[in-house]
């Protein structure tokens, strides 16, 4: 027992239950809407003179902030218990009434990308239509890769059974695993937190267990992941897009060259993982180091902790940053916006769900007790605080994107981090942490981009050579997550089957470099702030505020900081760098 048991969030502040009448009536209200506004605004937007375009803007806000509360109401109610049929039937029809609304409001982004330059000069010049200026730019930038009003509203009619069906039968399927784990009968998360306990051999079973449980229905699986590679290259030759992951980078707002720059400057670092597990090697005395002893501890010296050591100690790491920044992610412990137990069905992993800026966001967790968990609940708590700060925003700018969308939870990673290291005087204890924060850091950056690599080969070889076999995919991720960790850790054979639950890879192509991209920046952000203390504080916090209003590399900017300089990924690297030295010289091992 850890106390989290009774950690559930209340969603009834969006609806009672599954049931609720008024789901239907707020589906029934919105499609007419969405009429309406198609109706009034179609064949007009790109010529709307400033007063009547930011009038047709704040209608458009009020309908989104109305439509988006039965989806994600719809969504956390599924990953609360995927096996839900009531929860299940939901989700379908609020795809469904998504879709139908969809396809009233095709018009509108094909418009608002038709405006010209000298018309856009004018909306930019009034301080009512001004506003909306990023979300005009943005929408402009897709123009080349937009298909006519009928072809878009067809796709949009099937969007209900296309990508997003695949998703969520992916999705059941993985929250059905059970791995038997020494007559133990455990969900996927429970057995992957084996992988960190101290005892080789409980973690050498829990690998062949969970080898097992996710060989049970990897054809179909793999299945999926052809069908959403296929789709993402019929969809990218139809717009035109000149690879894989161009669509991904310029809804990232950025560049297939910028992402490049960040995939090669980590790749080309897979040196300081490699020096971290010959030290690990060494530590651990245990000859080869294969994927079971990626996360083991280095020392039997382990942090269990309740959940509500895990509420002071996030807590406690956010108010001693900020008086504002630990009221906004208490608000998250006070009014039940946390869904915190391991049970049977839930979806796996954790996430923050953003809802409106008009309504809080909810924080999902698998909580075990452990004192990663801590550290998840300060990373998801850091996204939570990044939306709560957002709400000032209108909804269009309310969202950062992906490359800026991990530098807050990673920052509320590393104020946990360093109290915890601060208040532990073990050199043991305090070398074991850190070497925990080494790893977690490398499964963000290393581990991720290695992951990219993986999505680069999988995409780019399904559309040159076909359906591809579980054998294929498999070997395909070996190959390019082995050389992160070159001879100091070994991947075996079993490995090759554990891209089949990653579901990022499916539901997001081409998001897994945000990671990198947003750890990066984090951890150049947070020592910032070490280097400025006090003063850093309100200027970062308005960063946060700024949501998705800014490009990320003018937002960047504000804080002293620059994005687009080859040396920034470096800099970050060097970080990491200097993370290891000092695990050399804990350890004294080198």
């Amino acid at each position: 027992m850890t106390g989290a048991e009774d950690v559930r969030w209340n969603l009834s502040d969006l609806f009672a239950s599954p049931d609720d009448p008024k789901i239907e009536a707020a589906l029934a209200r919105d499609l007419e809407r969405a009429k309406a506004f198609e109706a009034t605004y179609k064949g007009k937007v790109a010529t709307l003179a400033p007063k009547p375009f930011a009038a047709m803007m704040r209608e458009l806000a009020d309908y989104e902030e109305s439509s988006t509360r039965a989806e994600v109401y719809a969504y956390m109610l599924h990953s609360e218990n995927t096996q839900d049929n009531a929860a299940g039937r939901l989700l379908a029809r609020v795809r469904e009434a998504s879709a139908e609304r969809g396809s009233h409001m095709v018009f509108f982004a094909l418009e608002l990308a038709q405006i010209t330059d000298e018309h856009a000069a004018k909306l930019y010049a009034d301080p009512e239509s001004a506003i909306y200026r990023h979300t005009v730019d943005e929408a402009r930038k897709f123009r080349p890769h937009q298909l006519s009003e009928p072809e878009e509203r067809v796709l949009t009619d099937f969007s209900p059974v296309g990508s997003s069906s695949w998703v969520r039968l992916f999705e059941e399927l993985c929250a059905r695993i059970r791995v038997e784990v020494d007559g133990r009968d455990l969900a996927l998360d429970q057995a992957l937190t084996l992988l960190r306990e101290p005892d080789r051999e409980v973690r050498r079973q829990a690998s062949a267990a969970l080898t097992q449980a996710l060989s049970g229905d990897l054809r179909t699986r793999g299945y999926i992941f052809n069908v959403i590679l296929q789709e993402k290259a019929i969809d990218d030759r139809l717009r035109h897009f000149p690879t894989w992951i161009s669509s991904r980078n310029l809804a990232n707002e950025t560049s297939d060259e910028a992402v490049q720059a960040l995939v090669d400057a980590v790749t080309g670092r897979y040196d300081v993982c490699v020096r971290y597990y010959r030290v690990k090697r060494k530590l651990l005395n245990v000859g080869d180091l294969h994927e079971w002893d990626r996360y083991a501890p280095v020392s039997d010296t382990t942090r269990d902790l309740t959940w509500d050591d895990a509420k002071e100690l996030v807590l406690g790491s956010y108010y001693r940053f900020s008086k504002r920044a630990g009221s906004q992610v208490e608000e998250f412990f006070k009014n039940s916006w946390i869904d915190a137990p391991v049970v049977p069905g839930k979806a796996g992993g954790a996430y923050c769900m953003p809802v409106t800026p008009g309504h809080h966001p909810y924080v999902l967790l698998n909580f075990t007790g452990k004192l990663r968990d801590a550290l998840v609940l300060a990373h998801e708590l850091g996204h939570g605080l990044h939306d709560r700060l957002a709400s000032k925003q209108h909804i269009f700018d309310y969202h950062p994107p992906l490359t800026l969308a991990e530098t807050a939870s990673v920052f509320g990673e590393a104020l946990t981090f360093d109290r915890i290291m601060a208040e532990e005087k073990d050199p043991k204890v305090r070398l074991a942490l850190l070497c925990g924060q080494c790893e977690d850091a490398f499964s963000t950056v290393f581990r991720q981009v290695a992951f990219n690599r993986y999505e680069d080969a999988s995409h780019n070889r399904r559309r040159t050579e076909g359906e591809l076999s579980v054998e294929e995919l498999g070997e395909m991720f070996q190959e390019k997550l082995q050389p992160m960790f070159g001879d100091a850790l070994i991947l075996t054979e079993e490995h090759k089957v554990w891209w089949s639950y990653v579901g990022h890879f499916l539901h997001t192509p081409g998001y897994v470099y945000a990671y990198a991209f947003g750890n990066l920046l984090a951890l150049s952000v947070y020592h910032r702030y070490l280097e400025r203390g006090e003063e850093f504080v309100e200027q970062y916090l308005e960063f946060l505020a700024a949501g998705g209003s800014t490009r990320p590399d003018e937002l960047v900017k504000r804080i002293g900081m620059d994005i687009t300089n080859p040396d920034f990924w470096d800099a970050g690297l060097k970080i990491l760098d200097g993370m290891v030295t000092e695990v050399e010289g804990l350890s004294g091992i080198k």
